[in-house]
């Protein structure tokens, strides 16, 4: 058998990769994020309230809402808006124009 050329190895005390660890489940890392949105947001039409909840800094299904439809209060977080229609989290699909008022939860 034919000898082979030895490999260089490189020294391994020069490798840091595993000295900082990130834990999703650590509770200062577990902070929900205030909400920040216009604030005028109470005298804002129903349909500027959706633009301001889209266009906030947060996903907008992370925000918990509680929007009246019909006079009956129901919270909720939307998942997105689609034409005419706002889309729950719980998959419940309710037209924009029997919206009467939308409020954030904080």
């Amino acid at each position: 058998m034919k000898k082979l050329p030895k490999i260089y190895q490189g020294e391994l005390s020069k490798i840091h990769n595993n000295k900082e660890v990130f834990d999703s489940l650590k509770d200062n890392n577990t902070e929900i994020k205030e909400v920040k949105v216009n604030k005028n947001y109470d005298k804002l039409s129903v349909r500027d309230k959706i633009k301001e909840l889209i266009n906030q800094n947060s996903y907008i299904f992370n925000t918990k809402v509680i929007i009246n439809v019909d006079n009956e209060d129901k919270e909720c977080q939307i998942a997105g808006v689609v034409n005419n229609h706002i889309i729950t989290m719980d998959n419940e699909i309710i037209s924009i124009e029997r919206i009467k008022d939308i409020k954030i939860l904080k």
